[in-house]
């Protein structure tokens, strides 16, 4: 029998070192701290699931309000470009008429009771914030029950009259305000009723006129005659006296037309008319300020751009004082305008680039001037009216007249 094999048995093989059981400590430690990392991973998700199993609604709430705070803004930014469209419309059509400000009113709108009332509601409604008239009309006619000078006050007024008090009262209720058109040399009627005040040939008794009085003739106020300011100052002061705020001068010119050179302005011949316009400008704003009322001019807008000036003498621009309204009408550009400061060849074939192009064009010419423009409403609806005040708007200019909207049947 052989000699039994012996095993050794070394014990060092079931010995645990210092070494090891650091090394052990260590991975326990990171399996713990990676099985706690994942469950705190987990946590807000499983948490958000049980949450919508039990209460749906806060979960459709919360991706709401997420989306909301910009977590996807391609989404939230389609989502308010689809409001925007169903209502962009009617709320730029609301901020661009809250520019347009004054809607200028026929005098037989004004006098129509029902048709006055209507026109009052619809324009509350579409924005505006202002109510004008004529007091006197281009030819002269005056539109209330004048008190002046019992010979010539029959003669001027006209048949479709309105008591001011009672208007302006009824524009300040409907929550508007009043303004007031006044003609000034521009007239026809109170020449007939007083020479004294009228343009006349010289060296003669016989009223000068702009045409042949078969083809319609005109005579005009004398710009300098004392009796013509007098009555154009009585007009002006009438208007203070019913209350309205602010008013607006027209026809604020030497007269126009025919034989210009036949007018007899007696001990004014040789004087600087452009230089009165001026003054008497000037002082009608003194006047009314000291009457509590605003008061500015009207001209057109081409007479500042280029076009005619024969009727004031020289610079239209130097005779505006602070503020003014440019009448941009298609009747004052006529088949179109072609001058250095301005080139319209055809102003009806798209009225809100007219409007557009002759508002930044004046608002250049008279830069640093509280400027309005006047543009047309009759026979326009709504949104076409809206566009030319846009047209405005986007020269800069942010106040508008429209001349006889369409606020009443």
């Amino acid at each position: 029998m052989g000699r039994p094999y012996k095993i050794k048995r070394h014990k060092r093989i079931y010995r645990r070192s210092a070494g090891n059981i650091i090394l052990r400590v260590l991975i326990i430690v990171a399996a713990v701290a990676a099985l706690f990392g994942i469950g705190w991973m987990l946590y807000t998700p499983v948490s958000d699931w049980i949450s919508q199993r039990q209460n749906p609604d806060t979960a459709v709430i919360g991706e709401s309000s997420a989306q909301s705070d910009g977590l996807d803004v391609d989404e939230t930014t389609s989502d308010q470009s689809g409001v925007s469209e169903e209502t962009g419309t009617e709320d730029q059509q609301q901020a661009v008429l809250s520019q347009a400000q004054t809607a200028y009113l026929p005098i037989e709108t004004v006098a129509d009771e029902q048709k006055f009332a209507q026109a009052l509601e619809l324009a509350k409604e579409q924005g505006y914030d202002s109510i004008l008239f004529d007091l006197k009309s281009s030819d002269g006619t005056v539109n209330y029950p004048i008190s002046y000078n019992p010979s010539t006050d029959a003669l001027v007024t006209g048949t479709t009259t309105v008591d001011l008090n009672t208007v302006v009262q009824q524009i300040r209720d409907a929550g508007l305000v009043p303004m007031a058109s006044i003609y000034t040399f521009r007239d026809h009627r109170y020449p007939s009723a007083n020479n004294a005040a009228a343009t006349q040939y010289m060296d003669s008794d016989f009223l000068w006129v702009d045409n042949d009085p078969e083809k319609g003739g005109k005579a005009w106020l004398n710009p300098f005659s004392q009796q013509t300011q007098d009555y154009i100052r009585k007009i002006v002061d009438d208007a203070c006296a019913a209350g309205f705020e602010q008013i607006v001068l027209q026809g604020v010119q030497f007269p126009e037309g025919y034989s210009l050179d036949m007018i007899d302005y007696g001990e004014h011949a040789s004087d600087d008319k452009h230089a009165f316009l001026q003054q008497y400008l000037q002082e009608m704003t003194t006047y009314a300020e000291g009457n509590g009322v605003e008061l500015t001019a009207l001209f057109p807008a081409t007479s500042v751009l280029g076009g005619e000036t024969k009727m004031y003498f020289g610079d239209v621009s130097t005779i505006i004082g602070d503020s003014a309204v440019l009448d941009l009408r298609l009747e004052v550009f006529g088949n179109g305008i072609q001058t250095d400061l301005l080139s319209i060849p055809d102003p009806s074939t798209d009225l809100y680039n007219t409007v557009k192009t002759a508002s930044a064009a004046v608002n250049q010419q008279l830069s640093g001037k509280e400027l309005t423009v006047m543009v047309d409403g009759s026979g326009l609806s709504e949104d076409e009216v809206a566009s030319l005040i846009q047209g405005a708007s986007e020269s800069g200019i942010e106040h508008c007249i429209v001349f006889e909207p369409s606020l009443a049947q």
